[in-house]
């Protein structure tokens, strides 16, 4: 049959050549699917993207800081007898970032007594300088008690000095002040922090209880061992036997504000030991493919300096290539701090604080640029 042949119809006038008709069916399909193509992009590029780059909460707005306080040696935690210290540096070529483009970070981790979602109010009654190295892939965390006695930089708060350093986080919240600036209470404490101990942290997460609670059940509880009972007479509280058990979210909560019987160091051991047990959790590598949707999931229920698209990334890559024995957690020796009373003014009276002073300062720089022996 010749091209130039007239179409051929039916008696109704319609074509009833069905490869034609096929043709006609799959160049339809296929327009809609570019549509629907070009739809995608659009809305990828417009708003998708952007939405995963934007950080969650407000960033960091701190002042730049010398560095030349840093401790050049080991000759002050040597003579205090605490460990571990710091090998003297040598001249040797800095190493790629394993994740990510920077090699390392320095962060601020805050958990505040707060039950509510909208992070209006709250102490902060965990509070943690970590630096994760990304070259070695390690990870040095360091522990500050919640009543050590400082003082703000001027002018950071209405309060008058002394404070207690966890009202740092609560002076800036902004159901206290009244801003609606949601990473206030962060950046008010890292100031505090920057300015008391010449740490100047990058990036920061804060968590609540509800968050907490939520978040450990998310990821099905967490193990731990404990090498003693711990017993609360609150009922509320309750008791824990000794050894290994699996806890849920409200009775790890429960585990990590436990001091009644005990010292704040002995509770801040107990969230050590939590938080190690999450971690532990995450390595699984069942886990590691769920971290991606534990975010989407949580991400509104906490506050932090970084954008989705960077903690499913870093975060993915950082747990395929950690292992647990890089994870180093420490707190302040309680030798090392004098216990007092201090009249706080924001507190509208004396209270129980922990004084300290720049060998403080110096152990906290070595440990968190602790680097373990080879």
């Amino acid at each position: 049959m010749s091209d130039t042949q007239p179409l051929q119809t039916g008696p109704n006038g319609m074509d009833n050549n069905p490869k034609r008709k096929k043709n006609t069916r799959w160049q339809i399909i296929g327009l809609v699917a570019l549509g629907l193509i070009l739809i995608l992009v659009s809305v990828w590029f417009t708003w998708l993207k952007p939405f995963l780059q934007k950080p969650i909460s407000d960033p960091l707005n701190l002042p730049s800081i010398s560095t030349e306080t840093l401790p050049t040696s080991t000759e002050v935690i040597e003579e205090a007898t605490l460990t571990p210290t710091v090998p003297e540096a040598t001249a040797t070529a800095t190493p790629a970032p394993v994740c990510g483009d920077n090699a390392e970070w320095t962060f601020l981790l805050v958990g505040i007594d707060y039950r509510g979602d909208d992070y209006l109010y709250g102490l902060a009654d965990v509070i943690r300088l970590a630096r994760v190295d990304f070259t070695t892939m390690t990870v040095n965390m360091v522990a500050l008690p919640r009543d050590m006695v400082v003082n703000a930089p001027d002018g950071l708060f209405k309060e008058e000095n002394p404070i207690k350093i966890n009202q740092g986080y609560l002076l800036g919240s902004p159901g206290w002040t009244g801003s609606n600036d949601s990473g206030s209470g962060a950046n008010a404490l890292a100031r505090v922090i920057q300015h008391n101990f010449n740490v100047t942290p990058d990036h920061y997460a804060v968590v609540n209880f509800n968050a907490v609670r939520n978040f450990i059940d998310g990821i099905g509880g967490v193990e731990v061992t404990l090498p003693q009972e711990v017993y609360d007479p609150d009922p509320s509280l309750g008791y824990f036997p000794s050894g290994t058990q699996t806890l849920d979210g409200e009775r790890a909560l429960d585990l990590m504000r436990i001091r009644t019987n005990y010292n704040d160091a002995f509770r801040v051991g107990n969230q050590s030991i939590i938080m190690k047990a999450v971690i532990k959790k995450f390595l699984l590598p069942e886990n590691i493919v769920k971290f991606p949707d534990l975010v989407s999931n949580f991400y509104q229920t906490f506050l932090t300096d970084l954008s989705i698209e960077q903690i499913t990334s870093l975060g993915v890559c950082f747990l395929q290539n950690f292992k647990l024995e890089n994870y180093h957690s420490i707190q302040v020796p309680e030798e090392m701090l004098l216990q007092d009373f201090e009249f706080i003014p924001s507190n509208f009276g004396s209270s129980f604080v922990y004084r300290w002073d720049q060998t403080v300062v110096d152990w906290i720089h070595q440990n968190l640029i602790y680097q373990q022996p080879e």
